[in-house]
């Protein structure tokens, strides 16, 4: 008989990879203390350790080796990358990185931290990219992101996950993965990516969606009741609809309603079910889009009180 031709190699998809790789973007200022913390967290919780890496990475932007009366370019570089071992080691998190290592940003070739990470992401297959914001906890700040933090959101060359800069392991809850999902493709890829980590880290992913119908308040031509009504029609047909959609997808996590403005109701779901984590994904809006409408993960990203990933 003859010989059957051989098939091409099938491309190997995210969820079948053993392998995971993690960059965290270490600032050496308080900023990146969390982003550290959450990934020694990560390190310790991989039911497949042999399989993770995590790589640490340290910028340092152009601009620095002109300041004046500054030392050496190597001068520079070398004492970045002792400065970014011992921020790591003073975390005692140095068993859970696979390396730290420095990177120069070279005006002529990239445009700063944000373009050197992205092409860190695209050197490999990059399941996340941890950086830690400027604003702690959930108090009010003008500035809450960060430069860096913002502008990376904007590229999403991978998952990117912003970190408070106080957390700490204590802070990591022992609830699941909370993936705030629309009812569309782009959930089911923010539900298919929280399902692999959550099997990855021994936790349940809960796949969270928020319906928003407002409140109508002081219109006092309204029947008496007829809001509640509509809610509860709503929450109704939005039940059967996230099942319909999970089922369809062949996702297999917990589904939970929720009603009410999108960020606070997914900062609070979170913290009722005292997860470890939240995933939410990016309409990818432009610049002016932006200026009209706010982005839910960047807002998630600056408002909540645990790591946040936004997946593209």
């Amino acid at each position: 008989m003859p010989e059957r031709p051989e098939m091409p190699e099938q491309p190997e998809q995210p969820e079948q990879r053993q392998a995971m790789r993690w960059v965290v973007g270490l600032d050496l200022r308080p900023h990146s203390h969390g982003a550290i913390n959450f990934a020694q967290w990560l390190r310790a919780h991989d039911q497949q350790p042999a399989q993770l890496r995590i790589d640490g990475l340290h910028v340092v932007e152009a601009r620095m080796f002109k300041l004046p009366g500054g030392k050496s370019r190597a001068e520079v570089v070398g004492e970045a990358l002792r400065a970014a071992r011992v921020a790591v080691a003073v975390r005692d998190a140095s068993e859970a990185f696979s390396s730290v290592n420095v990177v120069e940003s070279i005006p002529t070739v990239d445009g700063g931290v944000v373009d050197v990470l992205t092409n860190a992401a695209g050197l490999w297959i990059t399941d996340g990219i941890i950086l830690g914001r400027r604003g702690a906890g959930e108090h009010g700040g003008l500035i809450r992101l960060g430069k860096v933090a913002r502008n990376l959101l904007r590229r999403l060359p991978a998952p990117t996950f912003i970190v408070p800069p106080d957390l700490e392991l204590n802070h990591i809850g022992p609830g699941p993965i909370v993936c705030a999902v629309e009812l569309d493709e782009r959930g089911v890829a923010v539900a298919r990516y929280g399902e692999r980590l959550a099997r990855r880290l021994g936790r349940s992913a809960r796949l969270v969606h928020v319906i928003d119908s407002g409140d109508p308040i002081g219109l006092q031509y309204l029947p008496e009741g007829s809001w509640d009504d509509l809610h509860a029609r709503q929450r109704d047909e939005a039940q059967s609809k996230i099942v319909e959609w999970r089922d369809q997808a062949g996702l297999t996590a917990y589904t939970l309603l929720a009603q009410g403005q999108t960020v606070p109701r997914l900062v609070s779901a979170a913290r009722e079910l005292d997860a470890c984590m939240l995933l939410c994904g990016s309409r990818r809006l432009s610049t002016v889009e932006r200026f009209w409408i706010s982005s839910v993960g960047s807002s998630l990203a600056a408002a909540a009180h645990l790591p946040v990933g936004v997946i593209p």
